[in-house]
């Protein structure tokens, strides 16, 4: 019926022009509805973000109705104060014009700094992240001073509108007003000139270090809820957040050159600044707390239970990973912004920014090597070598004659580097030993968790302390009262303490080696003797204060041993005389090393801003090889005795003058110019003397080999009277010789090694009686020089030149007749060795 009656209706215009009408309806109806669904959804969402809005503002606006009530409720009071002052409102109108200014005034701020902060933003956070845009969104000074002046403004726009309602004006509100409005307008102009420093992203990153404080603080022992695992959790996650937005920072300031220089560097000084505060910290942080970053560590199968492999395998699994605590996640996260930091700061050439750099990394290491954490402290310096490493030595096709003073100031920071380490070390160990660990012990509380860490005991006694705390809670619980002795605690914590020091000396003795020998390598492969030689002074410089303070880590080594009384306990090893004798052959081979280096820079001209490289080096051979003849160490003596002749010869022709005037200062400088040879001929006359002590011949054969060589030329006879001339000259005068405290030294070093030598008593003259006498002596040596030189030690006549004169130059043809000046032209040491060798032969 009814499709019947649909085909009818159909086959007319008119049911279809109907039917179109109707659909018509139909759609603008749903339309309609449609239109008013949206409509009432976004009205709901606007009145939710209203609402969100005056929720936020909410404190503010009741503040202001709440000030503006309380001045108006107390009026009356004021009113009559101020009358009696002499103050009083002049006109309504006028109070109602000042309000209207301020309201005005207020107004036009708020929106001149959005807008400069909106072209700030156009102009330089447009293309940055959300997290550094959230910096300059959150900046505090702006902030607060934006609250401020809403909030001024709206007590302003309350005082309007509750006069307007006819309620007296409020003479409080007067001062009020000029005072709030004069922070208004005079921080606006500070605010302005800040609102510049805005366009350097780098100088928002002070409320993310706040933020870092903040977080790793509430994580020491007492801090809120700082034994709560998810306050851990969400104090790290707080952290880490902050750590990438400034590893964010430091990509966009390592990316833009106005932003690279000072801006960059002052990033970094405040996160070494920061890193300084969180290693002096540390201690106070559970070593299991959540803060630490969580870990996979995958086992090793053969170095696992067989419970754990044998189950792994019938399942068909691999060893599950245990979760460990890596505890530096901070500094691995922050050292690479440092070192890239001082990567392009050397590559930019501003040594300045460098310099300053270097301070700022020693006095990180230092607080490290304070916390006792030594070995992290050389692994910070490696790292900061690699980073500097290409662009200080830049490897040359030839030899670096000229090296830039800047690169070897920051050779000589990279150096010193190890030398401050060592000696923040030893510092913190003043005082400290056994006694220290009694009294600490016995200040813990150890019903509180929270005392353990706040004994001041560096980082590696953590976990120890925490393991004691356990078990004397477990003891507590079951006995009643802690039953272990202090001794046994006493024990246990010197024997950490141990440990740590023997991984720290042997740090310090074999690391230090190792990372020196692959500076020297590297400035030896690059072709920079200036640098080698900054790097091999300051080594040199190391290894003496480590025997200096050798004396002070061996006592505190014997007092951590001193009281073993747990059985079965394991103690480390360590043996400071295989220490002393490692150091001792890295210092042998400095010398070597240092009379290499003297020949190859003295065949370079000097500059006048250099050090003195060449002229240490060689004083520093000398008094090497003069102990090495004292000691009868005739292997150094053979690899020194050749090179530190060479380098006395060419330290003579650099020092001489290059035209010789008869006036005074000429004089001087040839007298200064022949100390190298006369330290040259005094140790090579004691190479003769100390030969026949020690009754090595092979001690002075590199002594008669290095003469002989230079002698042996057509220029014998010219070069004889050079060394005549040069002794001569340095006693043409009544002043003290140069050098000659040094030589001075050498021959008291002589006297003391001396009076060793056997002593018979000569028998008493018989006419000589009633009077007591002291029985002389003579010494008894197979050598008639030594017998010489020991025969009156307290006034020595003779010195290692004369000997050199007497046993080397006046055996020579044409040094028979040489004129040495007037102290030096007797031949009297002669005739004693002469009268001496007689005695022996019976003549």
């Amino acid at each position: 019926m009814f499709n019947t009656l649909f085909l009818s209706l159909a086959q007319t215009k008119l049911f279809w022009k109907v039917r179109n009408v109707f659909s018509r309806l139909g759609f603008l109806g749903y339309r309609t509805l449609f239109g008013m669904k949206h409509r009432v959804r976004e009205g709901t969402t606007t009145t939710k973000s209203v609402l969100s809005i005056l929720k936020i503002i909410l404190n503010q606006l009741v503040l202001a109705l709440l000030i503006t009530i309380g001045l108006q409720i107390t009026n009356s009071y004021f009113v009559s104060l101020f009358t009696k002052i002499g103050f009083t409102i002049s006109t309504v109108s006028n109070y109602g014009t000042l309000l209207e200014a301020v309201i005005g005034v207020g107004g036009v701020f708020i929106g001149l700094y959005y807008a400069a902060i909106s072209a700030i933003g156009g102009a330089i956070y447009a293309t940055v992240p959300n997290n550094i845009r959230d910096l300059l969104a959150h900046e505090q000074i702006g902030n607060a001073y934006m609250r401020l002046l809403a909030l001024l403004t709206s007590f302003a726009v309350c005082l309007l509108a509750f006069h307007t309602l006819g309620l007296e004006p409020v003479i409080l509100a007067i001062p009020l007003l000029i005072v709030g409005a004069g922070v208004m307008i005079i921080g606006f102009v500070q605010l302005g000139g800040r609102a510049f420093y805005l366009f350097d992203p780098t100088s928002l990153a002070h409320s993310l270090f706040a933020r870092l404080q903040q977080c790793h603080k509430q994580m020491q022992a007492g801090g809120y809820r700082w034994s709560d695992k998810a306050f851990q959790r969400h104090s790290h996650k707080i952290a880490q957040n902050a750590i990438d937005t400034l590893t964010t920072l430091s990509e966009i300031a390592a990316k833009e050159p106005h932003l690279n220089g000072h801006p960059f560097a002052n990033l970094c000084k405040n996160l070494l600044s920061f890193l300084c505060n969180y290693e002096r910290r540390r201690k106070l942080i559970p070593t299991d707390s959540l803060w630490y970053r969580e870990e996979y560590e995958h086992p090793n199968w053969y170095r696992t239970g067989d419970m754990e492999t044998s189950l792994a395998h019938e399942t068909s699994t691999g060893l599950q990973p245990k979760i460990v605590r890596d505890r530096r996640w901070i500094e691995s996260a922050i050292l690479p912004i440092v070192q890239r930091c001082l990567e392009i700061n050397c590559k930019e050439k501003r040594y300045e920014i460098v310099n300053e750099f270097f301070n700022y990394l020693d006095i990180y290491v230092q607080q490290l090597a304070r916390e006792h954490q030594v070995e992290y402290a050389f692994e910070v310096i490696g790292k900061i070598f690699s980073s500097c490493k290409d662009l200080i030595f830049a490897e040359g096709e030839e030899l670096i004659i000229e090296e830039s003073l800047e690169h070897m100031q920051i050779c000589k920071h990279l150096a010193t580097l190890p030398i401050d380490v060592l000696l923040a070390y030893t510092r913190s160990l003043e005082g400290y030993g056994q006694n220290t660990i009694r009294q600490r012990i016995r200040s813990i509380n150890w019903k509180s968790e929270k005392s353990i860490y706040r004994t001041k005991f560096a980082v590696h006694i953590l976990q120890r302390l925490e393991w004691m705390h356990s078990r004397l809670a477990f003891e507590k619980r079951i006995e009643g009262k802690i039953i272990s002795a202090p001794w046994y605690l006493q024990e246990l914590i010197t024997q950490q303490e141990a440990e740590n020091l023997c991984s720290v000396m042997n740090c310090l003795c074999e690391k230090t080696c190792e990372l020196y020998k692959r500076w020297i390598e590297v400035a030896m492969s690059t072709k920079h003797p200036w640098l080698k030689s900054v790097i091999i002074s300051t080594e040199w410089e190391y290894w003496n204060k480590f025997k200096y303070n050798m004396n002070t880590l061996n006592q505190l080594w014997n007092n951590f041993n001193s009281d073993q009384r747990i059985e079965g306990l394991p103690w480390p090893n360590l043996d400071f005389d295989e220490l002393i004798t490692e150091s001792g052959e890295r210092e042998k081979e400095l010398l070597k090393l240092m009379s290499e280096e003297n020949l190859l820079l003295s065949l370079i001209s000097l500059p006048q801003s250099y050090p003195d490289f060449t002229g240490q080096f060689l004083h520093t051979v000398g008094e090497a090889l003069f102990i090495a003849m004292c000691e009868n160490d005739c292997e150094m003596v053979e690899t020194l005795f050749k090179r530190y002749f060479g380098g006395s010869l060419l330290q003579f022709q650099k020092l001489r003058p290059n035209e010789l005037d008869t006036d005074q200062q000429s004089l001087n400088n040839l007298k200064i110019a022949a100390a190298p040879l006369l330290d040259l001929m005094d140790i090579s006359g004691y190479g003769y003397l100390l030969s026949d002590y020690h009754d090595t011949p092979h001690l002075k054969e590199p002594v008669v080999a290095a003469w002989d060589t230079y002698l042996s030329e057509e220029s014998e006879n010219q070069r004889l009277q050079s060394l005549a001339a040069g002794v001569s000259l340095s006693e043409s005068g009544f002043e003290i010789e140069h050098r000659s405290i040094n030589r001075t030294r050498w021959k008291q070093m002589i006297e003391r090694l001396l009076r060793d030598v056997e002593r018979q008593e000569i028998p008493p003259d018989p006419r000589i009686i009633n009077i007591h006498v002291e029985p002389d002596t003579i010494p008894v040596h197979e050598s008639p020089l030594v017998r010489i030189f020991a025969k009156d030690l307290d006034f020595l006549s003779y010195d290692g030149i004369d000997i050199f004169l007497a046993k080397y130059i006046r055996q020579r043809e044409n040094g028979e007749n040489l004129d040495f000046g007037w102290r030096r032209h007797r031949r009297d040491l002669e005739e004693e060795i002469r009268r001496e060798e007689n005695r022996d032969t019976g003549y």
